[in-house]
């Protein structure tokens, strides 16, 4: 690797990594070692193996064994009196970070998952937030919807209804009171006829004739009264009895 890919860093940088400990400048030493930005639980993955690359460049590194029993800082200025103020690293080959490459491609795909999930949700509570104040608009309008669906259903029942009932008057004809009044003359006629056919041939011809006079002389579809204040023998609508009150019953 070029000297232009190198970088400086403070031994207690370096001597931070080693110890595991955190903070801005170790994020920064790791982040290079790994030619990527991390994130917070990304950097607790490649500090094991940018401490192992560290001890590479220097195996005095490995006596370096830090204690937290002891302050970091009095530690640090210890190895800084042996290791020197600074040292000069470049970043870990793409070989050795392949395998913990894919481990971390990973995390970023779930973390940004993570982030567009939350970003979804943040919008629905948006709009859920944006709708409350229209709830009870929509309540109202809701039960307006139930009452007229009733009344809806009530009207289709009403119908069904009277549809059946209109079924019971199919093939029936109106009454026509001049083919009734037609049907009791036949009755009449038909009637007489088979009075006469049943008296003795003397008495039917006599009956006959006098019958035949009166129809003559009476108005069509009316009998003649055998006198004032008598009712006739047939049946007939015109005025009878002491008070012409017009019935021959």
């Amino acid at each position: 690797m070029s000297e232009e890919a190198r970088r400086v860093f403070k031994m207690e940088t370096i001597l931070g990594v080693i110890a595991g400990k955190s903070g801005a400048d170790v994020a920064d030493l790791l982040g290079y070692l790994a030619q990527r930005e991390l994130s917070t639980e990304e950097l607790g993955a490649v500090a094991p193996i940018a401490k192992g690359w560290l001890y590479s460049l220097e195996p005095r590194f490995m006596a370096c064994a830090y204690s937290e029993e002891v302050a970091f800082e009095e530690w640090a200025q210890k190895q800084v009196a042996t290791l020197g103020d600074n040292v000069s690293i470049e970043p870990i080959p793409a070989a050795e970070m392949a395998g913990i490459s894919v481990v971390l491609d990973k995390m970023a795909e779930s973390k940004a998952t993570i982030a567009a999930q939350a970003a979804e949700v943040a919008d629905l509570k948006a709009k859920v937030a944006a709708l409350a104040p229209f709830e009870g608009k929509a309540g109202s309008l809701e039960k307006q919807v139930t009452d007229l669906t009733g009344k809806l259903d009530k009207a289709k029942a009403d119908l069904t209804a009277a549809q059946k009932e209109l079924k019971t008057f199919d093939g029936k004809v109106a009454i026509n009171e001049k083919e009734i009044e037609s049907s009791v003359k036949d009755m009449v006629s038909k009637g007489l006829k088979e009075a006469l056919a049943n008296l003795p041939v003397g008495a039917a011809v006599a009956a006959g004739a006098v019958a035949g006079e009166a129809a003559a002389e009476a108005p069509a579809g009316f009998d003649e009264p055998a006198s004032s204040g008598e009712v006739p023998d047939t049946f007939g609508f015109g005025a009878s009895g002491a008070g012409d009150d017009g019935f021959g019953f």
